[in-house]
């Protein structure tokens, strides 16, 4: 029994032996985690920073009903729209043999142009851990078999297989004004949120708050946003002004947004 009069430092840990693993659970999370690093991955490929929403991200494999029920931790962790589950693998994707001639090439010195050429033409059978080719049989550390998209739509979106060659991530990266300037006031309510702690305020004080800046655009969003961004950032009085933040002659703190300069003033 937990003692309420003895500080939480000194309890004694609390034993979860009693709770049973999971398993499926623990291998389901397992994929759902590879699948959030592949989409960090080509987020980061393309300068996507994460605070800039995407309209779309599709999840293609064999099986995917299942993701479903974490579609809202995909959603969250990568900032995404709308997550889409596709069963159509084979005709997204295919399995590319990859040799490791520095392996094979003394073992198999007079097959490796037939070995070659039956790769070349799919002309291999995988056989648990080996594979099957040109009349021999290749060991696991002398092969590789990776998931590869077929030719899509390059603009519009990537597509990258995870180690396990199992599943697809295909991220859309197109974007469009709205996405933009969501991603701009996610920016600001960042901004704000880190001068508040370095003005030392309480995580309950309410501000007031103006923002400063000569780029228009960043102004515009401000103000399409203003309600948001206040109820983000409790500010009790939310004033924009169009001006050189840097040369602002109130106390100002100053960042570089990818749109320009931004200045924010924090006041009770």
């Amino acid at each position: 029994m937990i003692d309420r009069n003895l500080s939480v430092h000194l309890q004694t840990f609390p034993r979860l032996d009693f709770l049973p693993d999971n398993l499926q659970l623990i291998e389901q999370l397992d994929i759902v985690q590879k699948i959030c690093s592949v989409g960090l991955s080509l987020r980061e490929k393309h300068n996507l920073r994460v605070r800039l929403p995407l309209l779309s991200l599709e999840i293609i494999g064999n099986n995917t009903s299942w993701l479903n029920d974490f579609s809202y931790m995909i959603a969250d962790e990568l900032n995404i729209k709308q997550i889409i589950f596709s069963n159509n693998i084979n005709e997204v994707a295919e399995l590319l043999l990859q040799i490791n001639f520095k392996k094979i090439g003394s073992k198999y010195t007079s097959k490796v142009k037939e070995i070659t050429l039956a790769a070349k033409n799919k002309q291999w059978q995988k056989q648990q851990e080996n594979i099957e080719i040109a009349g021999v049989v290749l060991n696991a550390d002398e092969f590789e078999l990776k998931l590869v998209a077929k030719p899509y739509n390059q603009k519009n979106y990537d597509i990258l297989a995870l180690a396990s060659n199992d599943y697809l991530v295909k991220l859309n990266i197109e974007l469009n004004l709205e996405l933009i300037n969501e991603g701009i006031s996610r920016d600001i309510i960042r901004c704000v949120q880190q001068n508040r702690k370095e003005a030392n305020f309480s995580i309950t004080d309410h501000v007031n708050l103006t923002i400063v800046s000569d780029n228009k655009h960043l102004l515009e969003v401000a103000k399409a946003f203003q309600q948001h961004i206040a109820s983000q950032v409790l500010a009790k009085s939310f004033t924009i002004v169009e001006s050189s933040a840097s040369s602002y002659a109130e106390k100002v703190f100053l960042h570089n947004l990818e749109e320009g300069e931004i200045g924010i003033i924090l006041a009770f």
